[in-house]
């Protein structure tokens, strides 16, 4: 898993987020990553075993600043669902 369609999520973060400005330099050139990332609860650097949640994210830069954002990509659509597990490592 990884691989996105970026032009979809652009369509349905506009959607959502009308022109979509950069809050920090009020531009509007978006770059959208074609992967998907984890986010992982923090835990003091520990390898924990078990269940931990995982959020899958897609990074979302602001070409003039560098500002960056991170959707869910559940909620962009980009994976269905029922792809969302938790890892056992």
């Amino acid at each position: 898993m990884g691989n996105i369609n970026p032009q979809q999520v652009i369509e349905h973060l506009q959607s959502k987020w009308g022109e979509s400005k950069c809050p920090l330099c009020n531009s509007g050139k978006w770059s959208v990553s074609d992967n998907i990332y984890e986010l992982r609860q923090y835990n003091k650097g520990k390898l924990v075993i078990g269940k931990i949640p995982i959020v899958p994210v897609i990074p979302i830069t602001c070409d003039n600043c560098g500002n960056t954002i991170l959707v869910n990509a559940i909620i962009v659509k980009a994976i269905d669902p029922s792809e969302k597990e938790t890892k056992d490592d």
